[in-house]
């Protein structure tokens, strides 16, 4: 469900990184007649590495932050094992009405995105 709800936004985040690629760069390579599998792996790949960054944090925010599959779907599943962090803290705040508990959810979900995105950053620079 969630592939179906994301694929439109993510693909047009890829054909913006295609578009950003110079041509220049598949004229010298074609002109050096490298093959077409060559020219995704050395031209093409190494110039979305900025676009997969965006897509890989964007993509991990909202993974983390899935309510309404959940709660449309399993209501957390069997035992809890489809529960998100947000599902939890929207839960606790409204059924529960457990305000600081949902709240301290709230904070340290922030946490685990900020960390997980500065992960992804770190890893994905380019390296000088």
């Amino acid at each position: 469900m969630s592939v179906w709800q994301g694929v439109g936004f993510q693909m047009i985040i890829w054909l913006s990184g295609l578009q950003t690629i110079a041509p220049d760069l598949y004229e010298a390579a074609s002109i050096d007649g490298v093959s077409g599998w060559q020219r995704f792996r050395y031209v093409t790949w190494p110039g979305l590495r900025p676009t997969r960054g965006v897509v890989l944090v964007t993509l991990t925010i909202s993974s983390l932050g899935l309510f309404t599959q959940v709660n449309v779907m399993t209501q957390g599943g069997p035992l809890g094992t489809t529960s998100t962090p947000i599902y939890e803290a929207l839960v606790a705040g409204f059924q529960r009405q457990q305000t600081a508990y949902a709240a301290a959810i709230s904070l340290v979900f922030f946490a685990l995105v900020l960390v997980v995105s500065v992960a992804i950053r770190f890893t994905t620079r380019e390296k000088d």
